[in-house]
């Protein structure tokens, strides 16, 4: 999709952060732009500020209910035709700090909805659209905790992204068969200066944990230092840059801290020889090991 100008981008969790920086990112590529998100003051914001750059619409959504996506694409229909770039980007980080098994069934339930099912949704209810056209491309965003593990970040977090990482290359090579004109990259940013930490505000009712699970010395102090490590990571903008680049060039894999490289190597390298997990960045930055 070299040529972006009068096309259709459809972003999910476009309210903040990275989806609301490359909703702005596509319509400043002369796009028409889609914006979604469960959040509808952070939705409104961001349409009226996209609309001063060109045709931007929103629809409040919860990504983990299959017929509010499917009620996007038809959103997007009515408003511009068609979809050519969809970007499943919602996401929410879950409780940090917590063992596996001290995360409840609601934390589990809640981060896989929106990070995985979110993704699968966005993909059942578009794909099948870009296909019936012939071209197109799909943006996922994973993380690179999706490529790596570690004791910081929720586990369920981990297991979404990786989750997501390996649903992307699978969908991959069924556009490398079916479709060769339709791509898709896998978006795995490293720590970017977001609002990811407060999505507990926007944790829906039924996943909601009762009672509340106590605050202990280190979830507290885990959770302040991934504050700091978030707060000076890469702004937004410039992520949109990345994919904006990587979705010219047709890019697959689209990372943000090239630092990641090392953590992916030590990882793999660990499993050919049939050693230890390895812990990646965020483990390193939080922890200081």
């Amino acid at each position: 999709m070299k040529d972006l100008a009068g096309k259709t981008a459809v972003v999910t969790g476009a309210g903040s952060g990275i989806g609301r920086a490359m909703a702005k990112r596509w319509a400043e590529a002369g796009m028409n732009v889609v914006l979604a998100d469960i959040d509808e003051v952070a939705l409104d914001a961001a349409i009226t500020e996209i609309s001063q750059v060109g045709p931007a619409v929103g629809l409040p959504i919860d990504v983990t209910a299959a017929s509010e996506v499917e009620d996007l694409l038809a959103f997007t229909i009515d408003h511009f035709d068609r979809a050519h770039l969809v970007c499943n980007n919602a996401g929410v980080a879950g409780p940090p700090g917590h063992a596996p098994h001290e995360l409840t069934i609601q934390d589990w339930q809640w981060v896989l909805d929106v990070d995985l099912w979110g993704v699968i949704h966005g993909i059942r209810t578009f794909v099948p659209h870009l296909l019936s056209y012939g071209d197109g491309h799909i943006v996922n965003t994973a993380s690179q905790s999706g490529l790596t593990s570690g004791a910081v970040i929720s586990a369920a977090y981990y297991a979404a992204k990786h989750a997501v990482v390996a649903l992307s290359e699978c969908q991959f090579h069924d556009f490398s068969q079916r479709a060769p004109d339709i791509s898709v990259s896998v978006l795995c940013p490293g720590a970017v200066a977001t609002n990811i930490m407060h999505d507990e505000a926007h944790r829906p009712e039924r996943f909601q944990t009762v009672p509340t699970p106590v605050v202990t010395e280190h979830t507290e102090s885990v959770t302040s230092a991934m504050w700091d490590v978030i707060a000076s990571g890469r702004p937004a903008h410039e992520v949109a840059e990345i994919v904006h680049s990587a979705v010219i060039n047709d890019e697959f894999y689209i990372f943000t801290d090239p630092n990641i490289i090392e953590s992916i190597t030590a990882r793999h390298r660990a499993i050919e020889q049939r050693g230890l997990p390895t812990t990646g960045r965020m483990d390193t930055d939080v922890t200081g090991n």
